[in-house]
């Protein structure tokens, strides 16, 4: 009988099969941080590195998972929800015996299994000496001493080269690495007796820098990659095609169109490509856990992949985001909103006020005060909640769109700071 137990271990092996990340039992904290990035860019639902641990048991808790944990975590290896998940076959290991032979069939006399039984006995045996071998090497106690980690940006706008200064020379590592953030693909290996390694960052963001020795992290600190002010791009795994402040403002309103994407060689009928529009500037000591905010902001294209026409609002802060999304009205079940680790569905929450007619602008509001969030669309109330971790300063915005779209005002405030972006 398959136990509940049976099914998150199918789940965790299939996520594991998924990222290809090498034994689970070795992932670090960097590791759980990527894959609730990971997820949350496929799902739209931010799991806590936390509560990721605790799905892979390194995290002691007595609790059964929630079910927007469970239906996220099915999400993620391709099924609808948990439920329709635990009605696949759960895959278990079993030694299969040979079968009996038929009655009054000659039985011969070859038999492959007692052959092949000294093969496997000897390779598990060496299996195990290379683990202890393995084991013994990896088990050598990191020491360090007087480590340092600094670095600073060489330009202003992107791409931006950053700098890094290091001295790793007074610790006993293998190896040393340094990470641009927390996605464990952007971690190089550097020289443990130099000294700098230079890095480009293709996006803006508020960054954690990470010195990396053998596997453990060892030193961290902030990196504020800055925009020159607003800045467009269309979003690829390799290097984003940028458009710059003036060439993206457009009659008071900040818009990436059609002709800017075709000219860019974009083929709408093969694949809607993903765009943003960025504000990555200081806005003074403006807390992401009490403050208000709204904008005027429009989808553009409703073709081919995108007749959902999501659009995606990205509150940065130092230490967390918010993130609002719309949608066309037939869509909302398909909308997540997040509030700096509180997750919102739309399919075990009613979103249908993030629905909308993107045919004129829409207006959204959104007012936190000591961690309680409003969001107002077009005037009306259509979320309110708690979440409960700081989010710290807020530090820039960010806008998401399925092929093109528009942001006629952004605005940030509270009781006295007034910082208009647009």
């Amino acid at each position: 009988m398959t136990t509940e137990d049976d099914n998150l271990q199918q789940c965790r092996l299939l996520i594991e099969e998924k990222v290809r990340w090498g034994d689970s039992s070795q992932w670090q904290n960097q590791d759980f941080e990527a894959l609730s990035e990971r997820i949350f860019a496929e799902t739209g639902v931010s799991l806590s590195v936390s509560t990721l641990k605790r799905i892979w048991g390194k995290v002691r808790y007595d609790s059964a998972p929630t079910a927007t944990t469970l239906n996220t975590l099915a999400q993620f290896v391709g099924y609808d929800n948990w439920r329709e998940f635990r009605k696949q076959p759960v895959l278990i290991a079993e030694e299969t015996a040979p079968s009996l032979p038929v009655q009054n069939a000659p039985v011969p006399v070859f038999r492959p299994y007692a052959i092949r039984w000294p093969w496997v006995v000897g390779v598990f045996v060496v299996l195990g000496l290379v683990g202890i071998w393995a084991f013994q090497k990896r088990a050598k106690p990191l020491h360090i001493g007087e480590v340092t980690f600094s670095s600073r940006p060489v330009a202003k706008g992107l791409p931006n080269t950053v700098l890094f200064q290091y001295d790793a020379t007074d610790s006993n590592a293998d190896s040393v690495f340094i990470q641009q953030s927390w996605n464990p693909k952007l971690r190089f290996r550097v020289d443990k007796d130099g000294h700098q390694y230079a890095s480009t960052y293709f996006y803006p963001g508020y960054f954690r820098a990470k010195l990396v020795l053998n596997d453990s992290i060892v030193k961290e600190h902030d990196l504020y990659i800055k925009t020159d002010g607003w800045l467009g791009t269309i979003n690829r795994d390799s290097i984003p095609v940028y458009f710059p402040d003036k060439q993206i403002r457009r009659n008071g309103a900040i818009e990436l169109t059609e002709t800017d994407l075709t000219e860019q060689g974009i083929i709408f009928q093969k694949s809607v490509p993903k765009t943003s529009l960025h504000y990555v500037q200081p806005l003074g000591e403006l807390s992401g856990s009490t403050f208000g905010f709204e904008t005027e902001v429009k989808s553009t294209f409703n073709r081919f992949d995108a007749v959902c026409q999501h659009v995606g609002i990205m509150i940065l802060c130092s230490k967390g985001m918010h993130f609002l999304q719309l949608s066309r009205k037939g869509c909302v079940g398909e909308l997540n909103l997040s509030f700096n680790g509180t997750h919102i569905s739309g399919k075990t929450t009613d979103l249908s006020a993030f629905g909308v007619d993107f045919s004129d602008w829409v207006t959204v509001r959104c007012e936190v005060k000591d961690k309680l969030a409003k969001v107002f669309v077009n005037e009306k109330l259509a979320y309110e909640g708690r979440f409960q971790e700081d989010a710290g300063k807020i530090v820039g915005l960010r806008y998401y769109f399925q092929g093109t779209g528009a942001v006629k005002s952004a605005r940030f405030y509270d009781d006295q700071i007034n910082a208009v972006l647009l």
